[in-house]
């Protein structure tokens, strides 16, 4: 191999994304048309699996449960990262297209499908270069599972990839993530903390049951948890600094069996959202003083916390290079600056390990008459973000390498 190999430009980055376009629509629909829960991907990950093959890249399954991992090997240089998610989502499709989900109540809702079939043409991308002797390093391709969900040991897909190694000899990380509210050809992301941290919450209230004829004589859980619940909606507004962020959210809330029973437990469960690891304990920490004012009145109480993602920040080395990278590609007039998202993302513990950055990218079509947004029956993206996309991750990850985009012609 020659020791320089010749410059890759942005105009054939994004020729051969165009090229792909029609191949990335392919695996897209065929993802969505079997959507697999987390940890359940087999089905997406043996369409993996065949891909890389057939591009000669070493290719390793089996990863946290049902992730796949292919590695192209470049010239001596960096070893970048590319991240997608393969999951999806307990929901019922309603677009009515020739591609909606074959499994009644699973949806890809997420824009996972996409992640996927971007990830795919990306490599194919990368593989082509590396197989001309021109890739300034090497890349590995992080097809990870569960984005959505956490196993019963409390592991997302990300976590357990961290904890796997899969991870480990990488310089920089990136992602992306399809974005309904922007436009195709928008693409947007930010220095620093980017979306939040997240945790989830199970109360248990208890009091004494009796007749509804006799209230005097039992401990009314119901109007108890009313006040819980006031309690817990004034931590944000009354005990976080104002210039912070966060959220605490109560989603379920079940007591009580028939209207002349007084119910003698509640239960209720919802999700703590924060941007600062400071303001995350101090919401827990709240959340258990609410729970305490059932035990003025004679209640009890158990509160169960399960610790989710942190906070998603990306590395202002791994922003500068992703954004000189898209400007080059797509123009600066293209690239936004993301607003912060009390959304979180297990992208967040990959962005711990080694220096990463998140984009997000916009599928809306103006032509349509409304948004079609995240995690709803009728989600839908326009698919010529496709190649977008793969070009996206294919510059950024160049740019990486030849330590500035500014090295892309």
């Amino acid at each position: 191999m020659p020791n320089r190999p010749t410059p890759i430009t942005n105009r054939e980055v994004m020729q051969r994304a165009e090229i792909l376009h029609e191949k990335m629509r392919t695996w897209r629909r065929t993802i969505h048309r079997y959507p697999e829960l987390g940890f359940n991907e087999t089905r997406t990950a043996n369409l993996i699996y065949n891909e890389l093959i057939n591009l000669d890249i070493e290719t390793e399954t089996g990863i946290a449960k049902t992730g796949v991992i292919g590695q192209i090997y470049g010239h001596d240089g960096p070893t970048v990262g590319l991240r997608a998610d393969m999951d999806a989502l307990p929901i019922q499709e309603q677009n009515g297209t020739d591609f909606d989900s074959l499994y009644p109540g699973l949806m890809h809702a997420c824009g996972h499908d996409v992640h996927t079939a971007i990830l795919l043409g990306a490599g194919t991308i990368l593989q082509e270069f590396a197989t001309q002797g021109r890739l300034p390093g090497s890349v590995r391709l992080l097809f990870q599972p569960s984005e959505e969900n956490q196993d019963e040991e409390g592991k997302s897909g990300g976590m357990r990839m961290v904890g796997e190694g899969a991870l480990n000899g990488l310089d920089a990380i990136f992602a992306l993530h399809v974005d309904p509210t922007r436009e195709v050809g928008m693409v947007a992301t930010r220095s620093g903390t980017m979306m939040a941290s997240v945790d989830t919450f199970l109360i248990e209230l208890y009091g004494q049951g009796g007749h509804a004829a006799h209230p005097h004589r039992t401990i009314d859980t119901i109007a108890l948890s009313a006040q819980v619940i006031q309690a817990i909606h004034q931590i944000v507004s009354r005990r976080l600094n104002p210039v912070d962020s966060g959220v605490i959210t109560i989603g379920t809330i079940q007591g009580g069996r028939k209207e002349n029973i007084m119910a003698d437990n509640v239960t209720m469960a919802g999700t703590i959202r924060a941007l600062k690891p400071q303001s995350r304990q101090l919401l827990r920490d709240e959340l258990r003083r609410a729970c305490q004012l059932i035990e003025l009145f004679g209640g009890r109480y158990e509160l169960h916390l399960k610790a989710g993602y942190p906070a998603a920040v990306n590395h202002p080395q791994a922003y500068q290079v992703m954004m000189s990278a898209l400007s080059d590609l797509l123009g600066s007039g293209q690239i936004a600056t993301a607003a912060q998202s009390m959304g979180a993302e297990d992208f967040a513990v990959m962005a711990q390990e080694v220096p990463g950055c998140f984009m997000r990218l916009g599928t809306h079509n103006p032509t349509w008459e409304r948004q079609y947004h995240l995690h709803t029956p009728t989600f839908r993206v326009d698919e010529d973000a496709l190649p977008i996309g793969a070009a996206a991750l294919v510059a950024t990850a160049l740019g990486w390498m030849n330590g500035s985009s500014n090295l892309l012609a």
